[in-house]
């Protein structure tokens, strides 16, 4: 699986503007082979700035299969007025970090207490 990210530097004061086609324009994504899913959040900081995150099951399909179809060409054209300089695209890989078994032990940890804790003092506060 492929995670793509691009911080995207949108000119000012056209952000809603922006939002109204980047929802029309990117349902060409929904029918790209390998396209997972993708997001768009908006920066806190600075409200001009937005990363877009897109998952593909390869990188053959974001950099051959999205940009050499039509529709790549759409999506450019629509977006690419808004944008104040070209953005910032990196592609990321998947690093386990820990087995779901491990994070689900570690969750079990965490909401049931172990034998031998002050579970009479939580039931107590619990009643009340």
């Amino acid at each position: 699986m492929i995670l793509e990210s691009a911080i995207l530097y949108i000119k000012p004061g056209l952000a809603s503007e922006f939002e109204s086609v980047f929802r029309e324009v990117s349902g060409v994504l929904l029918t790209k082979k390998g396209y997972v899913s993708h997001e768009l959040h908006k920066c806190v900081e600075n409200r001009d700035e937005y990363i877009f995150l897109v998952r593909w099951s390869g990188i053959k399909d974001r950099l051959i299969g999205f940009r050499g179809h039509p529709d790549y060409k759409l999506w450019t054209a629509s977006l690419e007025p808004f944008y104040a300089r070209p953005p910032e695209v990196r592609h990321y890989i998947d690093i386990r970090i820990d087995s779901r078994e491990q994070a689900e032990a570690e969750l079990t940890k965490l909401l049931i207490p172990e034998s031998g804790t002050d579970s009479a003092s939580h039931e107590e506060r619990t009643a009340e």
